[in-house]
């Protein structure tokens, strides 16, 4: 088998969680006003669609080589929430062209390929969930053991459609039934998702052992919800400040937003502490051995340093605000950390393995 089957066969879906950790820094430094500041965030969106291009290839390539093993990774009770990712990513990347529209192509023609890009990744997240909960549901030898916070993907996945659907609602008012109804039917699937998924992986953690090393940056994933919630509703003080929809009343919906932002961003920043503490507990009495989980540490901090640029906005705390630059100086020093490691990964081939 040559090098590049060999690739595809084990491909892991989890490698766009690369791509998620990358495409979210340009939308954290957007926040920020820094010399330089344009010119980093576009290398991260550069980077960013790099690895998506070149995840893509045998990402693809693998259903069509090796469909048995897709369908073993459908079934698999941890693998199986990962594949969302892709899609994900796509949604990620339309938010960095509408954030900085004219940084390589016309503001115009941005928008324009945003749009597309988060309908093709908002059908993808949909799409996958279905043969993922099926097979989920169906499957006999999952136990409560198997549960961790990767179960937290598919909830967001469809969270993170309304955050780049509401602002293409603003863009095109046309099509508003597409972008908003299907941001908030989105949504609604996402947050009753989280409170049942959540339930169920908070179980597991109280009333089993912990899970394996290599699944322990996942726990980072259990703030991304909320994070991602508080950027929804600033999403929506915004369109319903500029827009007439549903006969929503902006001066009855911010105050109640602001507060639903603060309590959001309040969850996500405590998690953040309770992560890192559990990381902290494995480097001293198990083990964390570098795995493509890694990337687990990124995107979901990236997730909160946008909760807590909503919150600093909505609010002028500075206390906050202070915080939004502690958590962007941990993204980015976790992100050269987690990409040199996957560097060596790739170089040794030990990411190239099969996992399970």
């Amino acid at each position: 088998m040559g090098r590049f089957a060999q690739i595809a066969k084990h491909f892991n879906p989890a490698w766009f969680a690369a791509v998620m950790g990358t495409a979210v820094i340009p939308l954290v430094l957007s926040f920020l006003n820094f010399p330089g500041r344009t010119f980093l965030a576009s290398f991260f969106f550069i980077a960013a669609i790099a690895l998506f291009l070149i995840a893509l290839v045998p990402w693809t390539a693998r259903f069509f080589l090796f469909p048995a093993d897709v369908r073993r990774d459908l079934r698999h009770p941890v693998a199986a929430h990962f594949f969302p990712t892709m899609p994900i990513a796509l949604v990620i990347l339309a938010l960095d062209l509408l954030k900085y529209p004219d940084l390589f192509l016309s503001a115009e023609t941005s928008r324009a390929l945003a749009f597309w890009l988060w309908l093709a990744g908002s059908l993808g997240i949909h799409i996958f969930a279905l043969p993922i909960l099926i097979r989920v549901f169906s499957h006999k030898e999952i136990t409560p053991a198997h549960a961790n916070f990767g179960w937290f993907i598919p909830p967001v996945s469809k969270m993170i459609i309304p955050v780049a659907g509401l602002e293409l609602t603003e863009l095109y008012p046309q099509a508003l039934e597409l972008t908003f109804g299907l941001s908030l039917v989105s949504f609604g699937i996402g947050f009753f998702l989280f409170l049942f998924v959540g339930a169920a992986v908070y179980h597991r953690y109280i009333y089993h052992e912990l899970p394996m090393s290599r699944l322990a940056p996942t726990f980072f994933i259990g703030m991304v919800p909320t994070a991602i919630m508080a950027a929804i509703f600033f999403k929506m003080i915004h369109l319903f400040e500029n827009q007439v929809v549903l006969g929503i009343d902006p001066q009855i919906f911010t105050p109640l937003a602001k507060i639903a932002i603060l309590m959001c961003w309040g969850f996500s920043a405590w998690w953040f502490v309770v992560a890192c503490i559990m990381i902290a507990y494995y480097l001293r009495y198990v083990e964390l051995p570098y795995a493509l989980s890694w990337w687990a540490f990124t995107f979901p901090s990236g997730a909160l340093c946008l909760a807590s640029a909503a919150a600093w906005q909505v609010s002028g705390f500075v206390s906050i605000y202070a915080f939004l630059l502690l958590a962007t100086c941990f993204l980015l020093a976790v992100w050269l950390i987690v990409l040199i490691r996957t560097i060596r990964g790739i170089v040794s081939g030990k990411l190239f393995l099969p996992v399970h």
